[in-house]
This record gives structure tokens, sequence and C-alpha cells, in this order.
């Protein structure tokens, strides 16, 4: 049967009232502000959505055949082109994080990973979980990922260290000028991971990414992920641009199936610059709604280059954020080391205007 005549069949069952939810797709309840996950609620593109129409019905089958299902290898091109990389310099991973755990727990196994103190930290508490050695180190006071500090921890027991650039949840980039002295000199002795998940988001992605790294033959991964400015969290998909022989180990420990409908998805996202430039503009409009709405209460926002906000709001940030829930507001906050500070994704412009309110009408009185 062709993909269209299959297609017809799948869109009439669709058609027939079968809810997102039964297809186990998570459904926002109605006057729930989602402002928690980092995600693009703008997303997906409609080239995108168009895309998985025409081939939705070939999700029954695996999506390994180069012959019938020849979209990964479309999307490697694709990369490999936008990037000036070969394709032993790339992998595509099940979102970002299969790529970082993998690489975790493939590094870990040699020594100990070395991260910032304040960090994303999903694929290392996975790791931790297994066993894994992770050593932190604690963030400069002004927030900033201390590179001296981390420099001075690196010896034979280091195998790996994570960097994710911008930060996570504190927003800030690190200089690129240091990053790549410090990814040349560190490169020597250990692994690196920069993980620029928020990079299309930075002041400057062409500049704040260290792809050009990779290029010149540095003992670097850099992780991408298509859920943050390509609006595709719920499709699962990300990828790795690295040295040849960190791509073929970490690739050897990838345990997912390729997602033959993420990856359609990702790359015809991957081609719609009007989509990604959109996306862009209403982040940054939402991203200075946020701190316009944090500053009219006195506070102080972190100075962000991502899709959120972190800022410091002087009271137990955790009671804050379920004060917010209970009115149907999600936001993040109440970090160990940091338990004053909340972190603010951004949503529709609609639902900041929600959040502005909620906010100032709890924050009064507080402080």
């Amino acid at each position: 049967m062709k993909r269209r005549q299959a297609l017809s069949l799948l869109g009439g069952a669709l058609a027939s009232g079968v809810s997102m939810s039964a297809l186990g797709q998570y459904v926002i309840p109605e006057g729930q502000v989602r402002l928690v996950f980092n995600e693009n609620p703008y997303g997906p593109s409609p080239k995108a959505i168009a895309a998985v129409n025409d081939i939705l019905s070939l999700s029954a089958y695996y999506p390994d055949s180069p012959t019938d299902f020849p979209i990964l290898d479309d999307l490697i091109n694709a990369i490999s082109q936008k990037h000036d990389v070969g394709r032993e310099n790339l992998l595509v991973s099940s979102g970002s994080n299969e790529a970082l755990q993998a690489a975790v727990l493939t590094y870990g196994k040699l020594g100990k990973v070395l991260v910032p103190a304040l960090t994303y930290d999903a694929h290392l508490s996975y790791a931790k979980a297994l066993g894994v050695d992770v050593v932190s180190v604690p963030l400069r006071d002004d927030l900033q990922v201390d590179l001296d500090a981390m420099k001075s921890q690196v010896d034979d027991t280091i195998s790996l260290v994570y960097l994710a650039n911008p930060n996570n949840p504190t927003g800030i980039p690190i200089d690129a000028a240091a990053l790549r002295e410090f990814c040349r000199e560190v490169g020597k002795k250990a692994v690196i991971i920069i993980d620029e998940a928020y990079n299309e988001l930075t002041d400057n992605p062409a500049e704040q990414s260290m792809v050009d790294l990779v290029r010149d033959h540095q003992n670097v991964l850099i992780t991408r992920t298509f859920s943050k400015i390509f609006g595709m969290a719920g499709m699962r998909v990300g990828y790795g641009i690295g040295h040849p022989e960190i791509i073929a180990r970490v690739n050897s420990a990838l345990m997912a199936w390729p997602n033959g409908i993420g990856l359609t998805a990702a790359y015809h996202s991957y081609q719609d610059e009007e989509f990604i430039a959109f996306s862009r503009q209403k982040i940054l409009e939402g991203r200075a709604m946020v701190n316009a709405t944090l500053q009219s209460a006195g506070v102080i926002p972190v100075p962000s280059q991502t899709n959120f906000v972190f800022a410091d709001i002087g009271v137990n940030a955790a009671e804050f954020v379920a004060q917010m829930a209970r009115r149907n507001v999600q936001i993040r906050g109440g970090y160990t080391e940091y338990p004053h500070y909340i972190r603010v994704s951004m949503g529709k412009l609609e639902d900041l205007k929600v959040f502005d309110r909620v906010f100032r009408d709890l924050f009064r009185g507080k402080v």
C-alpha cells in the first residue's frame, strides 16, 4: 500500500474522534499555565506538522530501512551541511538527553565526571544511580560557571567534563573565548561535552557555539536538541557533533530505536527558517515580559540568553511555587543551594500575562 493510501485510512481513524490523550499525548488542562519545562509552545513548525501527517501511517513499522524510510540519512545530511562537518562527526538520538546519558555512562566507566554544581542534571542523576562518580564544582558568586576552578580539578581521574552553554537553570552563557581555551587545554586530558540546547536563543549563536572545535579535531562532543526552539519536546529528537572516536563510542551506547515521526518532523523543522525566526522573536518578547514582571516587583532577574529566566525572589521559592501552582501557574523553584530562586519558562504571550497577574498578586507584601 502506498504511503498516501495508508495515510488516508489512518486519517479517517483520527477524524473519527480519537482524542490526543487516548493516543498518549499530554494534554494541558484547561486554564493551566505551564512555564516549567523550557518548552516552545509555538511548535512544531507548520512544515513539520504537514510532513508528519503525510507519513503518519508508517509509524506501524521500524524506521530502519534506508529504502523505505530514508529520513534519518536526510536529517544527518542536513546537519552535516549546516555545520560543515562529516557524517562521521554526527549521531542522532532520542532527544539530546539520550546522547548525554550514553556519553556519561560510557566515559563514567573510565573515570570521574566533572560538572558545575548547579546545572542541567537529568542525565547526571541517572548516571549516579548506576554508580558513576560525579564531581561537582560550585558556581562563582555571580552564578557564572567557574572554569578556572573546574580546570584545577582535572587530573588523571577525570574522564569527562560536562558543561551546559548557556547553563541551566541560570540562563547565563559561558564566555566564548574562555570556553574555547578551556576546551583546547582540558581536552588533552578528558572528553568535554558542551550541551548547546539553547544555542539558537543566545545573542550570537555562531560565536557561542563550539562546533568549530569539532572541525579542528578537538576532544569535544556538542549536543543539540529539537525540544527547545524547534518546539518538538514531545517527539524526542536530538543530535551530537563530535570527534569521530567520541561519536563511535557514544553511538554504540544509544539504546532507543529512531523515532520515525520525530525524525520527519526534525528534518522539516530544520529547514524552516521562517518558523525558527518566528519562535526566536516570540521567545525574546516573552523573556522581556517576564523580566518586566519581576523588575516591577523589585526582583532582579539573572541576565538570560535562553527561553527561561532565573531570579532570587528573597523568600522560600518552593513555597511560592506551590502557591503559584494553586493558582494554575506552574513554574520551578527551590534549588538545593539556591532556595530563594525561581525559574520561569517562556510560554505563549497570553500565558505570560496570566503569570504577570498571579505573580504580582501573590508576591505583594511578601518582602
